[in-house]
């Protein structure tokens, strides 16, 4: 969607082409505002544009999305303003700052390019749908998030933002503009530092949005109801042998909002929960007067040390020093 915008003042200097990858470079004339270079690189899944401007004066330039996609935007140098219906209001993008979010089909967006000491630069990489559903994990929330949104339904609160772009990013970002591999070759670099890049800004995305992950489970009043389902399996038998894969098969419910939906309604992580009601019940066998192998067997450990540790950890006494 990028290149429809800056063809009409473009001159093509390169073209490098192999099967499952095209790249092409191109300058700019300086009547467009925008003098210098941009490239655009399409491997199978996604497509790469780097650009290096240097803006002579104030420059506004619409992008039209002709298809929902994933975009991984870094901005390296130089800032700008970006506009568009989605965005509650105008987002200003200054140099080493990234982001991770969806862009609706048909969506507008009108990017203001303000002159400065330093050249604009910056690369976004669109992920096609499915190459971002091949590529994500339900069990981030961040992926979860994105998820949603590419599935029509509504939107979830926003975990996405304008972080700064991490040394190691920076890395990668300049082995893939400085290389100079083409074909096969360049193709196998830009897919492996692609991957590697969106490692990164999950992780970073996933720290610094930690408690907004989860809240849209709050919204579904079913996920709710399957929440306090679990949490009944749980207070019936914590001695069985539960696992989020058996639970979340039970309820009818995925792991991600299993895990992150329990801690955020209950207060406590599923295996932190079962955790406190064997020991709580293990508290009350003792004092009953049953003997420390009885009360371990009943609830589920493997052999009498194991819970001997348990209890010792929770209490700060051993079993048998607690019965006495």
């Amino acid at each position: 969607m990028y290149l429809d915008a800056l063809l009409p003042h473009a001159t093509l200097v390169r073209e490098s082409e192999a099967r499952g990858y095209r790249q092409a470079a191109y300058t700019l004339a300086p009547e467009s505002g925008l003098q210098g270079s941009f490239e655009h690189t399409v491997l199978d899944g996604f497509e790469i544009n780097y650009s290096h401007l240097e803006v002579s004066k104030r420059t506004t330039v619409q992008l039209n999305a002709d298809k929902s996609c994933v975009e991984m935007h870094f901005s390296l140098s130089g800032r700008f303003v970006a506009r568009n219906e989605v965005f509650r209001k105008p987002v200003e993008v200054a140099a080493l700052q990234h982001s991770l979010f969806y862009v609706p089909e048909k969506l507008s967006t009108n990017f203001e390019y303000q002159t400065g000491e330093h050249p604009l630069t910056k690369v976004d990489i669109l992920l096609d749908n499915s190459f971002f559903e091949s590529i994500s994990h339900e069990e981030s929330a961040v992926h979860a998030s994105l998820l949603q949104q590419l599935a029509g339904k509504e939107i979830v609160p926003d975990i996405t933002g304008l972080l700064h772009v991490t040394p190691q990013m920076l890395s990668v970002l300049t082995d893939m503009i400085t290389s100079r591999r083409t074909g096969y070759y360049g193709k196998m670099l830009m897919e492996a530092r692609v991957l590697e890049l969106f490692m990164l800004q999950t992780e970073a995305m996933q720290e610094q949005f930690p408690a907004k992950a989860c809240g849209y489970l709050l919204e579904s009043a079913g996920d709710i109801e399957k929440l306090y389902f679990i949490k009944e399996l749980i207070d019936k038998e914590p001695e069985l042998d539960h696992s989020l894969k058996k639970l979340s098969r039970q309820a009818g419910l995925n792991i991600f909002k299993l895990k992150n939906g329990f801690k955020s309604v209950f207060g406590d992580t599923v295996f932190g929960y079962i955790h406190h009601l064997r020991m709580e019940k293990a508290r009350k066998l003792l004092l009953e007067g049953e003997q420390v192998s009885t009360v371990a067997y009943l609830l589920g450990y493997k052999t009498p040390n194991n819970f001997s540790t348990a209890f010792r950890k929770r209490f700060g006494i051993s079993p048998g020093k607690f019965k006495q």
